[in-house]
């Protein structure tokens, strides 16, 4: 009986420089990233079919500072990751399921190798993969409906466990944690410590506004140092906006007058209801709105 074809979603894959349709891309059953979710992983957008530079450049800061978090050598360089992307993204603007704006997500594993722990089993050097896909932005429907979030009872991974600072693909923790949300009519969750205190969400970083001061976590509460959450609070203080990174229990959140999320893909996405509470008049708030608004003035300014 002949076997069926695997389904795949319409998408381009440079597999180690070999560019490739989502179909007939393969990855070794050995390697780590499959064993073990022993890889790495960075989500950059492009912008006007654009990659921006200062964004790859962060994305690579934060690969390299991920790799040191978990003993991982990189054997490729900055240079030709970087390269790579841009081979794959033109790669996917020829084909017939192109869009204007592409997500483009990059796996590097560890290698592949004997089942085992130890670097001797290792038979190759860290393998990447480079994922080309058609971006899912939230749409401006979306954006005014806003998103609702719940804090579910799973907890953020502590630091010294398997630390948030580093972009792991390792993601069940996530995974469950969406998941609990789904299954609650929710459309993603937030995390809390093991003390209580918000960290952030399944892909995304969280701000509140309470009476005009913007709120986030601070990183040492156990969360990713996010790039758009970078580029926020330098916006908010160009805007003037006072800014707190503080630890916060979710009463703040029921309290706050504005919550939104921030990430690659979502870049600044309201939150209109937090469990079953209303976020203040339970649509997008004045300072959201301004942020979102510098976020795109920003990006203009970049691709000048």
């Amino acid at each position: 009986m002949a076997q069926a074809p695997t389904p795949s979603p319409q998408s381009v894959i440079n597999l180690q420089g070999q560019l490739l349709s989502g179909a007939d891309a393969k990855v070794s059953v050995y390697d780590r990233s499959y064993l073990y979710g022993d890889s790495l992983y960075e989500v950059i957008r492009t912008y006007a079919g654009k990659l921006i530079d200062s964004q790859m450049d962060a994305h690579m800061d934060r690969l390299w500072q991920s790799a040191q978090l978990c003993r991982l050598q990189i054997h490729q360089s900055r240079r030709e990751l970087a390269q790579e992307c841009q081979r794959a993204l033109e790669h996917f603007q020829r084909q017939p399921f192109a869009t204007e704006d592409a997500y483009c997500r990059l796996v590097l594993s560890r290698g592949v190798g004997k089942i085992g722990f130890g670097l001797g089993n290792l038979l190759t050097p860290t393998q990447f993969a480079i994922i080309v896909q058609p971006i899912e932005s939230p749409t401006p429907q979306q954006f005014e409906k806003g998103m609702s979030l719940q804090i579910v009872s799973r907890f953020r991974n502590h630091p010294n466990a398997l630390d948030p600072a580093m972009k792991s693909g390792n993601y069940l923790n996530n995974l469950l944690a969406f998941l609990e949300s789904s299954e609650n009519g929710f459309d993603d969750a937030l995390l809390c410590d093991a003390d209580g205190f918000v960290t952030e969400g399944t892909t995304f970083n969280v701000f509140y506004v309470r009476r005009g001061i913007l709120c986030t976590p601070p990183l040492p509460v156990g969360i990713l140092d996010g790039i758009t959450r970078r580029t926020l609070l330098r916006l908010a203080r160009e805007l003037g906006i006072e800014i707190r990174e503080s630890y916060f229990d979710r009463n703040r959140l029921y309290a706050a007058d504005e919550v939104f999320a921030t990430g690659t893909v979502k870049e600044i996405m309201p939150v209109t209801r937090v469990d079953h509470q209303k976020i203040g008049t339970g649509v997008p708030g004045v300072i959201t709105r301004k942020l979102r608004s510098a976020f795109d003035a920003d990006i203009q300014r970049l691709l000048r």
